[in-house]
């Protein structure tokens, strides 16, 4: 259930940006550098007891003071662009009905147009997809032919249909949810960073800078801004102490 923390919140006609939990958090990485990027607000939570269940106070590292919870809603001072920033993975024999709480904040929300932002295991990558060198492929489900050829334009490697579905490995809730989304008609648009578990910083970059591409949100200039706590990403025996 969305609950709005602002009267101002507004989804209609918004493009969601939508990051799955999966192989090495590059999704919610790349939300990270657009979230703080576009200096977006966090404008309500999703209320599920599907997601692990974590929070945690934000203050002495990071300028927010708001408490993180498991999956919040932020939304860009223009309303285009709201991202769906997910804090922790589904409960064991949860996903679908995750999935099934997306599929109807979604449906709810009005947004004009879904992206969703996956990892997939390099190392199980189909044959045709060994000499993509931008490492990021697309897939669509129920979208416009003219998309498409945009995406080819911006060297992404697409795929389409139930074939694409079936070759995202360690995807997080990817998968149903777009099952869901190919029987309801709903029209969205799969980046997909295809890595290894390690340092994935240079992969959510990546991946940032393919969202970006795609949807032009920011000018080519402009910098990504990190947010504080990504100074932890590779030193866990540094993390403050507030944290928990």
């Amino acid at each position: 259930m969305f609950i709005k923390s602002t009267e101002k919140a507004d989804t209609q006609g918004s493009t969601l940006i939508l990051p799955c939990v999966s192989i090495g958090n590059v999704p919610q990485l790349a939300a990270d550098l657009l979230i703080n990027t576009l200096e977006a607000t966090r404008i309500g939570i999703i209320h599920t007891d599907t997601l692990l269940p974590i929070s945690s106070s934000t203050s002495g590292f990071d300028h927010s003071k708001q408490q993180l919870v498991p999956a919040e809603i932020y939304q860009s001072k223009d309303s285009r662009w709201t991202i769906l920033q997910q804090r922790a993975p589904p409960l064991p024999k949860r996903q679908k009905r995750w999935a099934q709480e997306l599929k109807e904040f979604i449906e709810l929300a009005g947004f004009h147009k879904v992206v969703l932002l996956t990892s997939s295991d390099a190392a199980l990558r189909a044959d045709k997809l060994i000499d993509n060198e931008s490492n990021i492929w697309t897939l669509t489900v129920n979208c416009k032919s003219e998309l498409v050829g945009g995406m080819q334009s911006l060297a992404l490697s697409p795929s389409d249909g139930q074939n694409g579905v079936e070759s995202l490995h360690s995807a997080g809730v990817a998968k149903p949810l777009l099952r869901l989304c190919q029987d309801m008609q709903l029209p969205v648009v799969v980046l997909a960073a295809l890595v290894y578990e390690g340092d994935n910083v240079p992969d959510a970059i990546n991946l940032a800078n393919a969202t970006n591409r795609m949807l032009d949100i920011l000018p080519a200039t402009q910098q990504w801004r990190a947010p504080m706590s990504w100074q932890w990403l590779m030193a866990p025996s540094n993390v403050p102490g507030q944290l928990f």
